[in-house]
């Protein structure tokens, strides 16, 4: 049987573009929580496809069997005694139940990869298990699989991989996501709404699918919405408040994220391309519109303009959804609310109200230089008390979606 003799390398070119923080979010700004202290399997494949295979073919007609091998690629430097039998299982998943013994399991240190030769069958599907905990790097880290830093243990840290011969059809691994949820604006007409949410990569296990994995409240009081199921499918989840809504309310839908498709893959409910044992569920707000008795849609910044002179920015508020004529709360308008930044740093700024209830005058305490932006946080709000809407989804106060930043 032929042997691997030379590892495949890749380059990674990561273009990291620069720019200014926006004051107002509650921390840095997500990233990808790659585990850079944990090794990963970052390449797998069969020696007769290569990297990226997952089909099995024979290299060796004269024996019984397809004579194939099994490759994975590390990113990092692995300890080959925890490369064993016991760190590798592998089974039949269609048509059989069996498991495999692998021939021969090496690691080959000068390119990162580890080989296990096998003999397999044709027509027959099969799911590689790296069971979690079991492969080390040489200074004792487990894999980490979903990537979050952290060594979460089994089912989270468990590498499933699936390979093939002939005609046989692969197990799914693969987790279910979300395709869409609704309603999810604040300019909902109808009393009577059906919160659904859309699946990708399923089909969900529908018996999962009920009231006790979704629920609603008011979002302003936590109190419970009555809810019913109006369909339940392996792509889409549909319900309907049991009884009437209200104008100009704001209400929480949750998802849980403990929720599996029919092959028991857990929901990846932030979409990362990771399952963690804290998976966050899916949760999301949607507003009834206003009536004439309420007096809920948020304000948005309309325009902002920089005075001649460059000392005085003249920012105009407007109803998010609407367009109408908005009050503002004067009160919100202080400098841990409202800032402008240049390329000399923070501008000290005096907030001036005159005739207009919806606009400020801010008057810079000194000019600017080069490029100067101003941000908007989420707290600037109008006489009812309505947070700023900064994504004019008529949603607003949300820190991060609703702060609003523009270029002068």
């Amino acid at each position: 049987m032929k042997r691997i003799t030379a590892g495949i390398s890749i380059l990674l070119l990561l273009l990291l573009g620069c720019a200014q923080d926006n004051p107002f979010r509650a921390g840095s700004e997500v990233q990808w929580e790659g585990g850079n202290e944990h090794p990963h399997i970052d390449m797998v494949g069969t020696e007769s496809g290569g990297f990226g295979s997952s089909q099995f073919s024979d290299l060796d007609p004269e024996r019984n069997g397809i004579q194939d091998a099994v490759i994975l690629s590390f990113d990092k430097d692995i300890d080959p005694s925890t490369i064993t039998a016991a760190s590798l299982e592998m089974i039949e998943t269609d048509p059989g139940t069996g498991s495999v013994q692998f021939e021969s399991i090496s690691y080959h240190p000068e390119d990162g990869t580890a080989i296990l030769i096998g003999t397999f069958s044709d027509d027959t599907a099969y799911l590689l298990t790296v069971t979690a905990g079991s492969i080390l790097d040489i200074t004792g880290n487990e894999l980490d699989p979903n990537h979050n830093a952290l060594y979460d243990g089994a089912p989270w840290d468990d590498r499933l991989l699936t390979f093939y011969a002939g005609s046989a059809v692969m197990q799914d691994i693969t987790s279910p996501s979300i395709g869409g949820n609704f309603p999810n604006t604040g300019n909902v007409g109808n009393l009577t709404p059906q919160p659904r949410v859309l699946f990708d990569n399923g089909p969900m296990d529908v018996s999962q699918l009920n009231l006790n994995n979704f629920t609603m409240v008011r979002t302003s009081d936590s109190s419970s919405i009555a809810l019913e199921v109006l369909s339940a499918t392996g792509s889409e989840l549909v319900t309907r408040p049991v009884s009437d809504l209200s104008y100009g309310t704001r209400y929480t839908v949750r998802l849980s994220a403990q929720i599996t498709d029919d092959a028991g893959n857990y929901l990846d409910t932030n979409g990362d391309g990771y399952v963690w044992p804290d998976e966050p569920d899916l949760v999301w707000d949607f507003k009834i519109t206003d009536d004439a008795s309420t007096h809920t849609e948020p304000p948005a910044v309309d325009q902002a303009t920089l005075m001649p002179g460059n000392v005085c920015i003249y920012i105009e508020f407007e109803k998010s959804l609407s367009g109408d004529n908005v009050a503002m709360d004067a009160a919100t308008f202080i400098a841990a609310n409202i800032q402008v930044i240049d390329n000399n740093g923070s501008i000290p700024i005096v907030f001036e109200t005159g005739a207009d209830p919806g606009a400020v005058n801010c008057l810079l305490q000194r000019g600017t230089e080069g490029t100067a932006t101003l941000y908007v946080s989420c707290k600037v709000a109008d006489e009812y008390g309505n947070m700023l809407d900064g994504n004019h989804d008529g949603l607003g106060g949300t820190p991060g979606e609703d702060d609003w930043s523009g270029v002068l």
